[in-house]
């Protein structure tokens, strides 16, 4: 691997683990706001409706900006424009405009992910993408870590307005890092791939096409679905465990340290175990969630949140690195944002319930309602990893692969 390549994507995940801070930092501070005013789960789970579902329903558009134009400005155009709304969150605090600023943050937000993912194959060897993946998770995990922490120790100690001004100077910084990387951020294009770089359909086409594709996306459909309530109830978990903010941010940042820990796992798969990490991550992820869910103290707890982190760890590095090999590089951005909204629509129908299914199920029902349906996501992985042994090993390499690199003609 070259220092120019081992550079760009360093400088890239550090960039991000920056960013990542701040965002969750000012998550953390959005919910316990909004939560203080309202004393609400109701309205805890309209704040993630609307800010998951709006970067959800903008997914498509944000992954044809990073196929269409330079990825490297998409970047940075991207988190400049979430600097600017979070600056304005400062202004209010009125629980409407705050979650609709907060939505604001996360469409601006939105091209940056497709576009860094689908740039990793031009700047580093083939052979190397376990570890740029890992890097790039690593760091975003890192921010994952760090920005609960110090959104929920600054939100008690100084107020939520304190976080979202840290949350925009993250974002600029970010920025300005992302801007210095030097590297190739796409492949050199023919007439026919550039005429087709806009049609947002393409991703997906391309998901539906592939059984390896399409049964990531169904997993993830129906894992993040069953997901969606605990993200309501950690709250409400780490009051019950007599804790406040602080246990709050620690709950989460348990799942960032496990994360970390995972994407250096994922770091050392071989491409040969890719399918297994996928499956039985998914299974190692529902167990950590049971095991928060028979806690027995606050510790307990914490103990399960890493397990889980770190199997989806594991899993997300595994998950970039299929996705990059079945996809060309022209459709690759669209893909990887087709598979956003998906998920991210199952992601946000499970908030308007949530706050109903805690009220019935309790705050431990969530976590064993998460626990199944990764366990669930897992025996829908089978059949697609199965599919991924039997594809060709160059599937996604050639400039005009089928049938992803046909889907927009």
């Amino acid at each position: 691997m070259t220092t120019q390549s081992t550079t760009a994507i360093r400088r890239i995940s550090f960039g991000r683990a920056i960013a990542v801070t701040g965002f969750e930092a000012g998550w953390i501070a959005l919910m316990v706001a909004v939560y203080a005013q309202t004393h609400s789960t109701v309205w805890m789970s309209a704040a993630l409706f609307v800010v998951i579902g709006t970067s959800g329903v903008a997914a498509p558009v944000a992954g044809a900006l990073g196929d269409r134009y330079d990825r490297r400005r998409v970047m940075v155009v991207s988190e400049l424009v979430a600097a600017v709304f979070a600056c304005a969150m400062v202004l209010t605090s009125s629980p409407p405009v705050l979650i609709a600023l907060a939505a604001m943050v996360g469409l601006a937000e939105a091209p940056f992910m497709p576009a860094s993912s689908a740039a990793v194959p031009n700047l580093v060897p083939e052979t190397r993408l376990e570890w740029a993946n890992s890097t790039l998770a690593i760091g975003r995990n890192t921010g994952q870590l760090i920005g609960p922490l110090v959104g929920g120790v600054l939100v008690a100690a100084t107020g939520a307005r304190t976080v979202f001004a840290l949350s925009a100077v993250a974002f600029v910084l970010c920025a300005a890092i992302v801007g210095s990387v030097s590297g190739r951020f796409s492949d050199v294009r023919t007439p026919a791939e550039r005429g087709q770089s806009s049609e947002v359909r393409a991703g997906f086409v391309a998901v539906w096409q592939s059984p390896v594709l399409r049964g990531i996306a169904a997993a993830w459909m129906v894992f993040l679905f069953m997901l969606g309530p605990i993200l309501v109830a950690e709250l409400p978990l780490a009051h019950e465990f007599g804790q406040g903010a602080a246990g709050y941010g620690a709950i989460a940042a348990c799942w960032g340290g496990g994360s970390i820990l995972g994407s250096f796992l994922g770091r050392r798969t071989a491409r040969i175990s890719e399918g297994r990490s996928m499956v039985w991550g998914c299974v190692l992820t529902g167990t950590g969630f049971a095991t928060v869910a028979i806690a027995p103290v606050f510790a307990f707890a914490l103990t399960g949140m890493i397990l889980a982190g770190l199997a989806d760890g594991t899993v997300t590095v595994s998950e970039m690195t299929i996705i990059q090999r079945c996809t060309s590089d022209h459709v690759r951005s669209r893909v990887n944002a087709a598979i956003d909204t998906i998920t991210a629509a199952a992601f946000a129908l499970s908030f308007p319930a949530a706050g109903f299914l805690i009220n019935l199920l309790g705050v431990r029902g969530a976590y064993w309602m998460a626990a199944v349906g990764c366990w669930l996501a897992a025996l829908i992985l089978v059949p697609a990893m199965r599919a991924l042994k039997r594809q060709p090993a160059d599937a996604g390499s050639s400039p005009t692969p089928s049938p992803v690199g046909t889907v927009a003609r």
